[in-house]
């Protein structure tokens, strides 16, 4: 058996008085004796999720919603892609690709694991713009995380509160200026020309509050014909107005070019994992250019009415040149094999929320009116010039199609939460 001898004994029992001491405050009676006091124990900030009736406490919402703070998904991290700090989330898969010219692929508890390309059934939204169009297809390439405050995400069927097929609700809040002007740079870089740059001024002014983030992510890739750059911008005004109210600005802007070293099978990538031969004989890439603005207006009518719109709009083209063979664009009914297209959307919410009592018991409805637009100009294109026998390859050659498309949707909506008693939320 062992036993601890005498000294070993004393040493610990100093140490767990003196740990005792650093959570306790002391105090002197009257006959000069020490007596220990503990101290009360510290607050916590409160942490909030936003739902369509407002923000509420986590354990309030009715659903299983998870949030990951901006300053984490930043800590030690290329703060390159989402996949880098939503990983941990419960229900969530990100699955990175390692490839700029196609998006992350979201799926939550199984919704959105189908999409080939873009993110489907899974509903996104960029301080309280959706970026996710009525046509169900969403992105993550304009989320900042330089400048994220928060990041959300519900599961589970109360999602279908933000639309219709939604698996999932994935939001991104941009952080508030606060107090004195504060200029911030940063920079990270690996291996392959892989680099970050990022600067971020924030701050307040009276009734003003703003923050500018801009960014460039560039990388020659582990493969051949991998490279990427990405310039981001994100920026958002605030404003307090005199009677109460608050009006928000935001706006928004992303440029990528990528090149697509697209996949390999076994035999090759056994032989050769970094090379691209069909990517660079085709000169696979893709290119994105995204603007968007928003505005959200705060009215407070009276001590339980309060009225908030929000309008925006924004405009996304992309190019991308893909690998398909000329002989299989010679069908009358081929679209060819260069993807242009230009999409403009734009939208409107409305949404009246009041607090009223119920049985002498707290009594919540929110209502509103959702609109949403998309017109979409789609052209596709040979992906040569030339003829069949020696042709050019990688080159935008002739209009193969040309349409005009356009979907909206109108969403009315409301919800009443009623809290008839203390144990039940």
């Amino acid at each position: 058996m062992n036993v601890l001898n005498p000294i070993a004994f004393a040493c610990l029992l100093c140490a767990a008085f003196a740990a005792q001491a650093q959570n306790s405050s002391a105090a002197t009676d009257t006959a000069g004796t020490s007596i220990v006091v503990p101290t009360a124990p510290g607050t916590l900030r409160e942490v909030t999720v936003s739902t369509p009736r407002g923000d509420v406490i986590p354990f309030e919402a009715a659903g299983s919603v998870d949030r990951v703070e901006g300053a984490d998904m930043r800590d030690g991290r290329m703060q390159a892609q989402l996949s880098e700090s939503l990983g941990g989330v419960p229900g969530l898969q990100v699955q990175n690709r390692q490839n700029l010219a196609q998006d992350l692929q979201l799926s939550v508890r199984g919704f959105g694991a189908r999409s080939t390309f873009g993110v489907r059934g899974v509903r996104i939204y960029v301080d309280g713009i959706p970026a996710t169009l009525p046509d169900g297809q969403g992105q993550t390439s304009n989320i900042d995380i330089g400048s994220v405050d928060h990041v959300e995400l519900l599961r589970g069927p109360f999602s279908a509160l933000y639309g219709n097929s939604s698996g999932g609700v994935l939001q991104a809040f941009t952080e508030t200026g606060e107090g004195r002007p504060q200029l911030g740079y940063s920079v990270s870089g690996g291996s392959y020309g892989t680099w970050r740059q990022g600067l971020k001024l924030a701050g307040s002014q009276g009734a003003v509050d703003y923050v500018l983030s801009t960014s460039r992510f560039q990388t020659d890739g582990y493969r051949e014909h991998s490279a990427a750059r990405r310039d981001l911008a994100n920026g958002k005004l605030g404003i307090a107005l005199d009677n109460g109210d608050r009006l928000t600005l935001v706006f928004n802007s992303v440029h990528l070019d990528a090149q697509d070293p697209l996949g390999l099978t076994a035999s090759q990538y056994a032989l050769s994992p970094r090379s691209a031969p069909l990517a660079t004989q085709y000169d696979t890439r893709k290119s994105v250019d995204q603007n968007q603005a928003g505005a959200l207006y705060e009215h407070r009518i009276d001590g339980r009415n309060a009225l908030r719109v929000m309008v925006y709009g924004g405009e996304r083209k992309t190019t991308q040149f893909q690998s398909i063979p000329p002989a299989s664009q010679v069908s009358a009914t081929s679209a060819g094999a260069v993807i242009g297209l230009k999409r403009d959307y734009a939208g409107i919410d409305v949404r009246w929320t009041s607090s009223l009592e119920l049985a002498q018991r707290p009594f919540e409805i929110v209502a509103g009116l959702g609109y949403d637009n998309l017109k979409e100009d789609r052209t596709g294109y040979e992906n040569y010039t030339g003829s069949l026998a020696a042709p050019v390859l990688g080159v935008q050659g002739r209009l193969r199609r040309d349409e005009q498309n356009e979907v909206w949707n109108l969403d009315p909506y409301a919800q009443a939460s009623w809290r008839f008693t203390d144990q039940w939320m």
